[in-house]
């Protein structure tokens, strides 16, 4: 995410939103490298983005938006994801709409200090605001903490992970079976959602473009992928993704029964991030989620460094960003 310093007075009405081309693509690929492609050549970040955006996920959701000038100079950027997400109405019935994931917002280093990012985000706003359809918010998960996107009414929800480092030895026994990536269409299923006024939602698609970003970086880092990504214990159920960037197996999704799941889970986890040469298990804070992980033996509980949630509602009716889950299969 990008940071700006106070903005400067501008000719906002001179500046106009636009869908970026395959090759506008391509050129913001080779200049946001340098903010996330690390460890990757430009090259790979390149090979690794076509990748994810020919994604299904992708292909179905995403697209990238750039902030002109008069001049048709690109100013700044960032990119859309359609996220499902179900909005309780005064009848007590979900109605499904659409919520927008907002990443890589971008703002070369000569062009900052203007506040360019900021108006993308205001014009961006307004444009998913007037789309057909029922839109129920825009999300985002900032690395520069939280005012720079207040200034375009967001606001931030807590965010805390909990750590549980990788541990040899530690067997499978206590689960019933481990997951591999064609099994995630039928554990969704079966994952319950949380009976809650405002419901973001990860399909089964947006997982596993998480695990394409794995499969990917397992490529081009020439590094084994782990042996799975879950595991289930009676009608509980894990999902997890490696961040080869980081030495870490995320969790994605936790739907525990009793803390006895819970804890045979994690502990399966830990032992696949063992084996995959990982560094530690994270888990993301959530309601849905805390009791549980907050007992598990050797669970940690530390302030989040960057992907701090954000919400802006699109329509009348939506939660505080603080009374909304966040889970990690939601981050882009």
């Amino acid at each position: 995410m990008d940071a700006e310093d106070p903005l400067e007075a501008l000719p906002w009405g001179d500046m106009h939103l636009a869908l970026a081309t395959a090759a506008q693509k391509a050129e913001r690929d080779r200049l946001t490298h340098e903010a996330w492609g690390s460890p990757l050549t430009v090259e790979q970040f390149h090979q690794r983005e076509l990748r994810l955006r020919s994604h299904p996920w992708c292909r179905e959701g995403m697209r990238t938006w750039l902030l002109l000038d008069d001049a048709s100079q690109v100013l700044a950027s960032c990119e859309t994801f359609h996220t499902d997400s179900y909005l309780r109405g005064p009848d007590g019935v979900a109605s499904r709409g659409v919520s927008h994931a907002i990443a890589s917002v971008y703002t070369e280093p000569a062009l900052r200090g203007h506040g360019y990012a900021t108006h993308l985000m205001d014009l961006l706003a307004t444009r998913l605001e007037q789309e057909p359809g029922s839109s129920h918010a825009a999300l985002l998960f900032s690395d520069v903490g939280a005012p720079l996107y207040r200034r375009s009414g967001y606001h931030e929800a807590p965010a805390f992970d909990w750590h549980l480092s990788a541990a040899g030895g530690l067997s499978t026994h206590a689960v019933d079976a481990l997951l591999c990536d064609g099994d995630v269409p039928l554990m969704m299923e079966r994952i319950q959602r949380p009976e809650v006024p405002f419901l973001l939602w990860p399909s089964a698609a947006q997982i596993d473009w998480h695990l394409e970003r794995e499969r990917a970086y397992a490529e081009l880092l020439r590094r084994p992928r782990p042996e799975a990504c879950g595991a289930t214990v009676g009608t509980s159920t894990v999902l997890w993704a490696m961040m080869a960037r980081y030495g870490q197996l995320v969790v994605l999704m936790l739907d525990a029964e009793t803390v006895e799941d819970a804890v045979a889970l994690l502990e399966a986890a830990r032992g696949v991030a063992h084996r995959a040469g990982l560094s530690r298990v994270v888990v993301w804070e959530e309601p849905s989620t805390l009791a549980w992980v907050a007992r598990v033996p050797g669970a940690s509980r530390v302030a989040r460094d960057g992907s701090l949630p954000m919400l802006r509602p699109l329509r009348p009716g939506l939660p505080a960003a603080e009374r909304v889950g966040f889970s990690r299969a939601l981050w882009v």
